[in-house]
Order: C-alpha cells, then structure tokens, then sequence
C-alpha cells in the first residue's frame, strides 16, 4: 500500500473556495464599516452645523429689543448692548454669518462679522417670516434654515441635507 501524502486536487479545490468567501466577506464587511463611517459623519457636520445656526438665531431673537428690518433671509436686530447694536443675521455665498456693532438702525457699517457654519456644509436656505400681531402686541418672526453636506465627489453616502423651521417671539414685549 502506498503512503499518500498532501492534497488531492479535489480538496485543494475545496480548501481554496471557502478562504475565497472568507476573504469576500471579510473586505465587503470592511467595506461597508468604511462607508458607514463617512456617512455618519457628514450626519454629524450636516446636524451640528444646523444645531449652531438655530441656537444662535433662536438666541438672537429672543435678546432682540425690536426688528429694524426683515427681508427674506436677511434679518436685522435692535438689541439693548450698546457693543452688539445693530445684529444682522443673513446669508452669503452659502454661509449663515452673523455681524454686529456699527449702532445704524439699517445694519450698515458693522464693525463685527462672522460665519457661524463650517466648510463641509452650504446653508442653502433661509427665510425669515414676520408673524407679529397687526396691533405690535407681540413680535413673533418665523424661521426656515437649510443646510446641505459639501459633496465634492458627488457620492450618494457623502449626501444629506436637513431644514429646521421654528417660530420665536422677542422677549422685549
């Protein structure tokens, strides 16, 4: 009788087909925790970014003594600190910016400006609406805010857009 040592063909066959699952399953589950990961972060940046805008402009609204003017998404505040009058909230080339200071009542020649959203998203809407009462008894101003994920590459996992609304009376009446 003879001494077989090694594989057959068969078997080496069967040895080979089930690490090649393996190994397929392996890199797509690695594949699939490498994507989910982007796109929980572009979540994250798109939620943040809309969590800051609303906290400010819901703050700024609240503080605000009076609206001098309110145009679709461009607002502009009577506020009681001297240092912080005028407050304008509005949008440009996709960043909500705030800027203050300059004491005009028409937000001209502030001495302050900031954006309050990052790089990795476009705020894409903002609309201000005035809800006040037709006899000045309260000032209520409606708000929509939009923000969109910078998508450079145009992949569907680095896609999310969210929009907020929310409606605010100034504490001042």
């Amino acid at each position: 009788m003879k001494n077989k040592s090694g594989f057959s063909l068969i078997e080496m066959i069967l040895y080979v087909a089930v690490v090649s699952i393996f190994i397929s399953g392996a890199v797509l589950y690695a594949w699939q925790a490498v994507y989910g990961r982007i796109k929980s972060q572009v979540q994250l940046d798109v939620n943040y970014n809309l969590n800051i805008i609303t906290s400010r402009i819901n703050y700024e609204l609240r503080n605000a003594l009076n609206v001098y003017s309110l145009n679709t998404s461009d607002l502009c505040l009577q506020v009681a600190d001297t240092a912080h009058n005028p407050t304008r909230l509005y949008l440009s080339n996709g960043e909500f910016r705030v800027s203050w200071g300059g004491g005009s009542n028409n937000c001209t020649g502030m001495t302050n400006d900031e954006s309050l959203s990052s790089s990795s998203v476009d705020v894409i809407g903002l609309t201000f609406v005035d809800l006040s009462s037709a006899l000045n008894e309260s000032k209520n101003i409606s708000y929509s805010v939009t923000v969109d994920s910078v998508n450079p590459s145009a992949r569907q996992e680095w896609d999310k857009t969210q929009t907020y609304s929310s409606r605010v009376e100034l504490r001042s009446n």
